[in-house]
């Protein structure tokens, strides 16, 4: 399938979700082209279209009218990997939201989303993404676990003690899947947008389990690799984008050049003709982020590893050594004296 670049992070929180009340997966993958071997893959990267489907399949089957708010609950930032880790290290929210704005990442597409600032009514707008699957109970379904997720992603940036005083949803109470009142402080149904609310005392406040030297080293980082972007010309600097903007760094050839629009026959002829190949754009790119973060990231060997798309750190050390002829520790431990 085309763009098959996204992690598979909600997939696994479904199943896992649906694990836990013992409730049978089998159906959940059907018209996926996934199997339970592909599931269990660490570095499985999946499209937004088979996202949706497995989704769809889970929301026909009336488990549990509070289901898709659990899946959302089970989603956390660790599993958006360096950005992830950003957010968690930002200071004050209101750089949280100007970071995830601009380094909008990974996290597979099933809603749109924009922050929106107005009197006493800050919050994110939300609206399921257009699809050929959609109708009301789906859309209540997506809507409902991205509510989920907002609760928990805003918990581990803010704390355990966050809870959004409003949440406003387009759906009504005769839509099968809603949230629990213990969501919110109000949830308002019939609303004239889909809302999760953030109110002016949690933006203002210091964000306690942030970092402010860490979210600024990382935050460089970015920006270098950004405008780096810009410079890069040519097929190759396309997939180094692709690979930066999706972190897609364990997808193969096929999968990028789908997300590119094009065959693996055709971008392996362009890269040829610019002397290089897929794999060494994957490996100077790995290598080159593996160095900043190793340099001006407080991360940990497991985190970069993780970030780059490593199932194993141990992997990672043993890619790296291949690079550099060193171990992530000594090159840290050489370039700090």
């Amino acid at each position: 399938m085309r763009d098959r670049v996204y992690n598979a992070a909600k997939l696994h929180a479904a199943l896992s979700t649906l694990e836990t009340y013992q409730i049978d997966t089998q159906h959940v993958l059907e018209g996926t082209g996934l199997g339970p071997d592909d599931i269990r893959n660490d570095d499985l990267r999946v499209s937004s279209q088979q996202i949706l489907r497995a989704f769809k399949n889970i929301s026909e089957r009336d488990w549990d009218r509070f289901l898709p708010y659990r899946i959302g609950r089970s989603v956390h930032l660790s599993a958006y990997g360096l950005y992830g880790y950003a957010l968690l290290c930002s200071t004050c929210y209101r750089e949280t939201i100007a970071f995830a704005k601009k380094y909008h990442h990974l996290a597979a597409p099933t809603v749109e989303m924009e922050f929106a600032f107005e009197d006493d009514a800050e919050g994110w707008d939300i609206e399921p993404v257009a699809t050929d699957h959609i109708d009301h109970k789906f859309y209540a379904f997506l809507l409902c676990m991205q509510m989920g997720i907002m609760e928990s992603l805003h918990r581990d940036v803010m704390g355990p003690g966050f809870l959004s005083d409003l949440i406003e949803l387009r759906i009504t109470d005769q839509i099968f899947y809603q949230l629990p009142d213990s969501a919110a402080r109000r949830i308002q149904l019939g609303a004239g947008r889909n809302r999760f609310h953030v109110t002016v005392d949690w933006i203002d406040r210091k964000l306690e389990l942030g970092n402010d030297l860490t979210f600024k080293q990382i935050v460089q980082i970015c920006d270098t690799e950004l405008s780096e972007l810009v410079m890069q010309d040519g097929v190759a600097g396309q997939v180094r984008k692709v690979l930066l903007e999706t972190a897609a760094f364990s997808s193969n050839m096929d999968a990028i050049a789908r997300h590119m629009g094009m065959t693996s026959r055709t971008l392996r002829r362009h890269l040829k003709q610019e002397s290089t190949t897929f794999s060494e754009i994957v490996d100077t790119t790995r290598v080159d982020l593996a160095l900043r973060y190793l340099r001006a990231a407080e991360l940990s060997t497991e985190e970069i590893a993780y970030v780059l798309g490593f199932s194993e750190t141990a992997s990672f050390v043993r890619a790296f050594k291949r690079w550099t002829g060193k171990s992530p520790r000594a090159y840290r431990m050489g370039f700090a004296a």
